[in-house]
């Protein structure tokens, strides 16, 4: 190899050497300051969140800690001050001797909850569908007055059914009775109580439904409606094979909030307070849900351990039923 030719490969390594030493040095660096910048973003995410996250974890966090740890021990008012740990006696116990108790409560708020959601979907899906049809005269006042129950506040709504509802001096009775009925124990029954709640939830829970099927008729194509009209197809096949399917398509997350909403329902509470009673002093009442249950058994029983072992057992079944549903959810509408 000559000199000349040499020394020019000599010069292309240093250069390809220098370049590369170069380039490294300026992506380092570079990775360093998006590394700093990026840091001091997620700082002051944190910084600014934190008064967020410093309530939650005092009412959300510290809460659910403590009645875990409640759960395992015999905190009630008979040891308010002496209670100690006892392990898992208090599942045992919900287990054992109160499984039917349980059973009945978890049929009770699942039937509960199905009937409330089902009903209220049908009767807003048959609304939602007379309303939007351009041609009725005074829609909107219809919209208004069908609203009227969801703009009530809820509670209101209860005091007014109870009233309503009540044996000796509700209005209900008195017509009945007018009209030469024998008066109803609307409230006092056991079946008839159960009704009622499912009735008086539907009430108030329907218009909101009514409200997002509306909604969702409208994203609905017209074309859709039109070829079927050409193929001769009927109303109430349109209704079937067009319209439940887009509203449940579009309306499933809400259906699935709002099942696992009614179980979580203390409404029903204010109209009968759980009962009537059930047989001996701690069962479930006829109309008691999981969550009134708790309070009932909280409050009422003042067995704060039991009331803090079924909120466990309530949250852990919640929890694996929240997941399986958003999964669910998630594959339907994927469809």
């Amino acid at each position: 190899m000559s000199p000349s030719l040499r020394f020019e490969l000599e010069d292309v390594e240093m250069a390809w050497y220098e370049w590369c030493v170069k380039y490294l040095r300026e992506t380092g660096m570079k990775n360093i300051t998006e590394r700093r910048k990026k840091f001091k973003e997620t700082l002051k995410a944190f910084l600014i969140l934190s008064p967020a996250m410093i309530l939650i974890f005092i009412f959300y966090v510290i809460p659910i800690v403590q009645n875990i740890w409640l759960s395992f021990t015999n905190y009630s008012v008979v040891h308010m001050y002496d209670y100690e740990f006892i392990g898992f006696e208090n599942y045992k116990y919900i287990f054992s001797e109160g499984i039917n108790g349980l059973s009945r409560l978890i049929i009770w708020t699942f039937i509960f909850a199905i009937t409330v959601v089902f009903a209220a979907f049908c009767i807003a899906t048959v609304l939602a569908v007379i309303l939007n049809n351009n041609n009725i005269k005074l829609g909107a006042i219809y919209r208004t007055i069908f609203i009227i129950p969801w703009v009530i506040p809820s509670v209101i709504t209860l005091l007014i059914w109870r009233g309503l509802l009540n044996t000796n001096y509700g209005f209900i009775n008195n017509l009945l009775e007018l009209a030469g009925f024998k008066r109803v124990p609307w409230l006092t029954h056991p079946f008839a109580a159960k009704i009622s709640v499912i009735f008086i939830t539907v009430w108030y829970s329907f218009p909101y439904f009514m409200v997002v099927a509306l909604g969702m008729l409208q994203s609905i194509p017209r074309q859709l409606y039109e070829a079927a009209e050409i193929d001769g197809s009927s109303k109430l096949r349109n209704f079937m094979c067009i319209t439940i399917p887009h509203l449940l398509k579009g309306m499933m997350p809400t259906l699935i909030m709002a099942f696992i909403m009614q179980f979580n329902q203390f409404g029903i509470y204010i109209v009968t307070n759980g009962g009537p009673a059930g047989e001996r002093l701690g069962d479930p009442g006829a109309t008691d849900l999981l969550l009134t249950y708790v309070y009932n058994m909280a409050f009422r029983v003042f067995r704060y351990d039991l009331a803090a072992t079924y909120s466990v057992i309530i949250f852990i079944f919640m929890a694996i039923f929240a997941l399986s549903n958003m999964k669910i959810s998630r594959r339907f509408l994927n469809d």
